[in-house]
Formats: structure tokens, sequence, C-alpha cells
């Protein structure tokens, strides 16, 4: 199983995203990456967004975990998606280190219709705008919808 982590980072009612082009769609992905062999999961994230971003990040608590099916061409993977606290510096593309496109703000109100990677645009959305259930939620298929 492979086990992927990101982290949602709340400004002025929008989430930072990276933009992607998957099967001719546009499509917004938490930023994030897959885990190497033996590294902590915090350090794992804080890595991916200096790498990709060239930012320094403070990380929170794991707000939703996520389980996506295995397909003919990406293996059955864990989404562990944590809240960023603090991002220290200005996020832009590092094309050295990512095929993303470019960085795009997402309104927290359309995330439920957003295409997102991993599809957990619905969940994020309860999560940020109530904040009284801060209690995990096990989404058994967060690729559901497909849009990659």
């Amino acid at each position: 199983m492979r086990i992927r982590v990101s982290a949602v980072f709340e400004r002025e009612g929008e989430i930072l995203c990276m933009k992607y082009i998957y099967g001719g769609k546009e499509v917004s992905a938490l930023p994030g990456g897959g885990v190497e062999r033996d590294l902590p999961l915090k350090e794992a994230i804080v890595e991916e967004w200096k790498e990709e971003l060239g930012v320094k990040l403070e990380i929170g608590d794991v707000i939703l975990i996520g389980e996506a099916p295995a397909t003919k061409r990406h293996p059955q993977t864990l989404h562990i998606i944590f809240e960023a606290l603090e991002v220290r510096g200005t996020p832009k593309i590092r094309p050295d280190s990512t095929h993303s496109l470019d960085i795009t703000w997402v309104p927290v109100d359309r995330l439920p219709k957003t295409p997102l990677y991993p599809d957990v645009g619905k969940q994020l959305y309860s999560y940020l705008t109530d904040r009284k259930g801060r209690s995990l939620d096990f989404i058994s298929n967060c690729m559901e919808r497909g849009f990659w």
C-alpha cells in the first residue's frame, strides 16, 4: 500500500491547491506526496511543501484519512490529510520538483463540486464549515469520482 500525505491551508475562505490537467480536465490537488519508507509522516509533508512550493510549513492534526482502491495505473493508496497551521514564504510552483501547472486557491464553498485530488471535497467542506465536528472521517474510496 502506498501512503500519501497532504495538508490543507485555509486563508480568507480559500484553500491552497496545486493545479493539474488529468485526462484533459483541470484538477486541483492538495499539496503533498508519497511517503518514502521510514520517513515520519509530518516530516514527509513538510519536505513535500518545501520542495514543490518553496515554503516552510507548520503542521497540525490529521483531519481526514481516506483509502483509494488500487487501479491498473495506481496502487492502493492511504491518504492522510493534515491541517496546515502556518505557511512561511510565498507558495509558488517549483517546476524542477513537480508537474503541477500552478497554484490555485479554491473557495471553501466550492469544495463539494471541485474536482479535487484526493476526492475529499465534501468531507473537507464539512470539516472547514462545521468546526464542532473535529473527529476523523474514514473515506473508504476517496477516488470515487475519478477526475484523474
